[in-house]
This record gives structure tokens, sequence and C-alpha cells, in this order.
């Protein structure tokens, strides 16, 4: 089957290109959108208030990531790309929300840079998706092991 409408999650981090990079080498055809959530969930356990000012600057932070994100797209040679900022909970957005809005046929996340206790504690994006999605998901490696 080949991958028409892939929705590609990013955080921002290092291994946002390299998730660009490897989606453009195996499906150059497709149309890619590449989506960063602004969490407004507060944080691993709801310990951040969120007042206009924080989101505010959650979002602008959120622009710039996306903005070089979709540069880098079309620096490689991936042109059929569109770019997209969503507030919630990146699990849900992730998992159901974007994909059924937009008809994604793959979402692909990077594995998680939590530490092992982050993990426990608050689960990663990637198990959630994995388990929550109607759609396929692919986990890419991103660490040189």
């Amino acid at each position: 089957m080949a991958y028409k409408n892939i929705l590609v999650a990013i955080d921002g981090s290092d291994v946002s290109n390299v998730l660009i990079k490897k989606v453009h080498e195996f499906a150059p055809d497709a149309h890619i959108d590449i989506l960063n959530v602004v969490d407004t969930s507060g944080g691993y356990f709801g310990t951040i208030v969120m007042n206009a000012d924080i989101i505010y600057q959650m979002e602008q932070d959120a622009e710039v990531v996306i903005n070089k994100s979709y540069e880098y797209a079309h620096q490689i040679g991936h042109n059929d790309v569109d770019v997209h900022v969503r507030f919630g909970t990146p699990k849900q957005v992730i998992a159901r929300d974007f994909p059924k809005d937009h008809k994604s046929d793959l979402i692909v996340v990077g594995e998680t840079g939590l530490s092992p206790l982050q993990r426990v504690m608050a689960g990663t994006v990637p198990s959630f998706v994995t388990q929550a999605s109607r759609t396929d998901v692919l986990i890419m490696r991103v660490s040189e092991s």
C-alpha cells in the first residue's frame, strides 16, 4: 500500500527534521502534514496554570518550530507539504482528531525522548497513538544506537 497523506507529528526537538527527511525518502510523492501540538493540558500532571501570556508564548514558539520544519521540507525537495499548529492534548490530537480531520492514512512519530521515569508516570505519545489510533502508525527510530 502506498501512503498518500502522511501526518508527521513533531515536537520541535532535534529529531523533527530527521522524521521529515525519513518520510521524504520512503514516500517522496506523498502529501505531508507536519503537525506541532501545543500542549494546553497543563503539563504532565496538570501543574502548570495556563494564562493568556503563557499560551501566547507557546503559540509563538510553535510557529517558529513549524515554519523551520516547512522550510526544511522544501529544502530537501518535498513540496507537497502543509504545516499545522493545534492546541490540546498531544496524544489525543495526534491519535484521533487530526487524522480524522485531514484523512491521514499514516501517522509518523519519533521514538520518545522521555526518561524511563517520565515514561512510567506520563506514558508516551508513540505508545498512546499506536494503541488509540485507527490509522496506521509508524514509530521511527531517530537515535544512533
